[in-house]
């Protein structure tokens, strides 16, 4: 018999999706077999699908089913040796190498399936993995149902908003279950739109929310804490206005016994003038007094209409002609955009509530952040627009959420076995 030359993952698909000739079926040992249900796919420890059902001669079994390319790698796998096995009631197989038993030393019964296995399915698979195509199944996906890929984008975007939620969780505990100071640097790591997350984030930790909130009815105070805090105020200045703003950090600086971060780990180099963390951390702090210290304000809001005049910031009179510090510019008006606002709601506000909603048993907030997304207008980016190419635009932030996890989490590591897409095409070569 020729060798499987896949993962055991397609095995799996196949068993699942039960793509293989099932007609006069017949164990290794000889017994009759029908398939009553082939079992749920778990992805734990343990045997692969669980609950599985089939029928020997007139005997019908409920218990797990294990699947290998080879019969062998039951041993090199090991589960002869562990009890979590030994209720396997059949071992599904491409080529069956030899017998193999439990760690009671029982015979596990074995199916045989690699010349059963539809050659279409496979070859449909295999021009699936071998497509430069910016998707794989992008010569082939109009043939899916656009319902169905509708119920998939849906599931998509909450596995997405699970996924991001994972470290505004561990986040959470790490601060002994403190929202505000969660959210606080949840929001600080958004200001840096990427490239500067991780001194955004920097910042915060070593700048406390407590002793940013004893100055949050003082614009100016506080710039120079966020600013001093960034290590942007250490050298000597020219402009009256950072003068003034490194004295004032130095008496903080001293009262609240802070350590400044190194300027190097700033990022300019590439970026447009608007998004220099210099702009970015002026206009941090000016959204923190805009609020009077209140950042949970961003997350009361159930529509956009509301949220985005709290995001509404200017900075002070010394940056409308500068995007630097000592360094002057053309005036230009240094407000927070729209764009880095319904950024900061996409990427901030609605991770937080999801997860808030999840660790506090809220549903309120899950439907909250959900429905922030549904009013927001769709991110127009690459991947958006390859998506919009192949007649599946994104209509709102929601739905373009859901095609940047499609992209990124399936069609980019050809996971296509595990997406609905992928998997109704293989389907249908089965036909």
């Amino acid at each position: 018999m020729a060798s499987f030359p896949h993962g055991e993952d397609l095995l799996q698909f196949i068993w699942e999706q039960q793509l293989f000739t099932r007609e006069a079926l017949r164990t290794v040992e000889g017994h009759t077999l029908e398939i009553v249900k082939p079992g749920r796919l778990q992805p734990n420890s343990g045997p692969d699908f669980h609950d599985g059902r089939v029928r020997f001669d007139d005997q019908l079994l409920v218990g797990n089913i294990e699947i290998h390319v080879q019969a062998s790698e039951w041993f090199a796998h090991r589960h002869h040796e562990d009890p979590a096995y030994d209720n396997v009631i059949l071992h599904v197989v491409h080529t069956h190498d030899m017998d193999v038993r439990t760690s009671k030393g029982g015979r596990v019964p074995t199916l045989a399936i690699g010349e059963r296995i539809s050659g279409s399915s496979l070859a449909a698979y295999e021009q699936l993995m071998r497509n430069k195509a910016w998707v794989p199944c992008a010569n082939s996906i109009a043939q899916v149902d656009r319902q169905r890929i509708g119920f998939w984008l849906e599931r998509l975007l909450v596995e997405r908003l699970e996924r991001k939620t994972k470290d505004v969780e561990a986040l959470f505990k790490h601060l002994g279950n403190d929202e505000a100071e969660t959210f606080y640097q949840q929001l600080a790591g958004g200001f840096g739109f990427k490239v500067n997350a991780e001194p955004f984030g920097q910042l915060a930790r070593t700048l406390p929310l407590k002793t940013l909130l004893k100055y949050r009815d003082d614009p100016f105070r506080t710039e120079a804490l966020v600013l001093g805090q960034a290590g942007l105020l250490q050298v000597d200045f020219v402009d009256a206005h950072p003068r003034a703003l490194q004295e004032e950090f130095k008496a903080m600086a001293v009262l609240h016994e802070l350590k400044p971060l190194s300027p190097a780990i700033w990022k300019f180099g590439r970026l447009r003038p608007a998004n220099f963390p210099t702009v970015r951390l002026v206009q941090f702090a000016r959204l923190f007094t805009h609020l009077d210290g209140a950042f949970g304000k961003l997350l009361e809001c159930d529509r956009i209409a509301d949220l985005f005049p709290l995001f509404d910031v200017e900075s002070a009179d010394y940056w409308r002609d500068h995007w630097m510090l000592d360094a002057p510019s053309e005036p230009t008006t240094k407000r927070l955009g729209r764009t880095a606002a319904e950024l900061l709601i996409i990427n901030v506000v609605v991770p937080f509530l999801f997860a808030m909603g999840r660790v506090r048993g809220r549903e309120e907030l899950v439907e909250r952040a959900m429905g922030l997304l549904e009013q927001l207008p769709a991110e127009a980016n690459v991947i958006t627009r390859g998506w919009e190419k192949l007649g599946i635009p994104a209509t709102a932030a929601a739905r373009s959420q859901a095609l940047i996890e499609l992209k990124n989490g399936y069609c980019g590591q050809r996971r296509c076995l595990h997406c609905v897409i992928g998997a109704e095409l293989l389907k249908r070569t089965n036909q």
